[in-house]
């Protein structure tokens, strides 16, 4: 940033600011939408599902009161502050530091609005777990999220001041002193009956104040941490969005990803003649892509969800949902080295690529497969029953591997 690109006006460089990152983040946001639309019906379908059923066969002495209060906590505690500050400003905004306490403080606002949304979020899906427990109301349900609002605007004033520390030890002992406060905010107000919860979680935010008081309210920035942590942030977001889509600028330094040579070997069945040449390829292509992370949280989720349902209908259902989740994710596997140049330098057949391809994402599938049909055993009425549906998915992923194959030699010779 160039001196001559300051604005007059420090609103407008908040505006700029905000402008120029949302800029960077709309072309990958799309993708990252409709990469994660078709994921996110799903979970909801599953969570709502067995959310209903803890809702409705939980037994009476469960601590909803006290699960609603974790679930509320990390919303209440976590209180990220976006300033968009970057190493450039130390020459530039440095000497106008006594002037930036308006887009300091638009900063902070806007993080709490941010995150009072993402709050009411959770306290409406966590509401029925409390209103189970204390059979409350929409007057309670307001006056809740009223107090939980009015805990994080004070919790986010005390992350910002955090942000103004220099030491480690003394941040450290203020973060987890927000943590405490917003645990018991939580717990407090869900535990204890309405007014008397009030009382209790406003003496506490008071005491938190008085503390953040002693603090010494530090007017001056800390002008490293803030660009420390917005880089942080930033970082985190587009990790975030390369999960569904390559982003071309990770801003942080790449790390290697090692392929564990045990599973490599038993995926791709590998030697050391020119046959085995792409399964090696294919193979660690998946291990160290997204694809393999992708695949394993797609078994794992099923997994889960399997082995909490009973009934026999809806086993296979999640078991032919979740193996073709797996199929449609490993299809992309077949388009790596689909412009390679390999076959015109070294003597490799022409159809060993898409022979390869088939072979390393059946055995990919099949063992997906396999670890879904463990619960199985116990998700259904008998264990005979888990393993002629286990059976059939291997065999159709066998069917669907060879008849791809067949399609794509039949669609080379025409």
């Amino acid at each position: 940033m160039s001196k001559h690109e300051l604005p007059s006006d420090i609103l407008a460089l908040w505006s700029k600011r905000t402008s120029e990152f949302w800029r960077e983040v709309r072309p990958y946001a799309g993708y990252a939408l409709q990469s994660f639309s078709y994921a996110a019906i799903l979970i909801m379908l599953a969570g709502g599902y067995f959310y209903t059923r803890l809702l409705g066969e939980a037994p009476p002495d469960f601590p909803f009161r006290e699960t609603a209060a974790l679930v509320l906590l990390p919303f209440l505690a976590l209180s990220p502050v976006r300033t968009y500050i970057r190493n450039a400003d130390f020459i530039y905004l440095l000497p106008m530091e006594t002037k930036l306490s308006v887009y300091m403080h638009r900063a902070v606002m806007r993080s709490f609005w941010i995150q009072s949304f993402l709050l009411l979020a959770v306290w409406m899906a966590a509401w029925p777990m409390d209103a189970m427990a204390a059979g409350g109301s929409l007057i309670q349900f307001a006056h809740v999220l009223i107090m939980a609002v009015l805990a994080k605007r004070v919790l986010i004033h005390g992350a910002w001041l955090e942000l103004k520390l220099t030491e480690r030890l003394p941040i450290l002992l203020w973060s987890a002193l927000r943590w405490i406060v917003a645990a018991a905010a939580a717990l407090l107000l869900l535990r204890l009956p309405l007014w008397t919860g009030t009382l209790a979680v406003s003496a506490v935010l008071l005491v938190y104040l008085g503390a953040l008081r002693l603090m010494g309210g530090k007017r001056i920035l800390n002008w490293l941490r803030l660009a420390e942590t917005e880089q942080k942030q930033r970082a985190r977001i587009f990790r975030l969005l390369n999960y569904f889509i390559d982003v071309a600028d990770i801003p942080n330094r790449p790390t290697p990803i090692r392929a564990p040579m045990k599973l490599l070997r038993g995926l791709g069945g590998f030697g050391y003649d020119s046959a085995h040449t792409y399964r090696y390829l294919f193979t660690l292509v998946w291990l160290r892509s997204e694809l393999g992370g992708i695949t394993m949280r797609l078994t794992v989720l099923g997994f889960l969800l399997i082995a909490w349902t009973r009934g026999d209908a809806l086993a296979v259902f999640l078991f032919a949902l979740f193996a073709g989740l797996t199929m449609l994710q490993l299809k992309e596997l077949q388009k790596a080295y689909r412009h390679s140049d390999w076959s015109y330098i070294y003597p490799l057949p022409p159809e060993l690529r898409m022979r390869s391809a088939a072979t390393v994402r059946f055995r990919i599938h099949a063992a997906c497969l396999l670890l879904l049909g463990v619960p199985l055993l116990w998700a259904m009425s008998h264990p005979g029953y888990a393993l002629v549906t286990l059976c059939a998915g291997l065999a159709l992923s066998y069917g669907y591997a060879r008849w791809t194959m067949r399609a794509k030699k039949a669609a080379k010779k025409k």
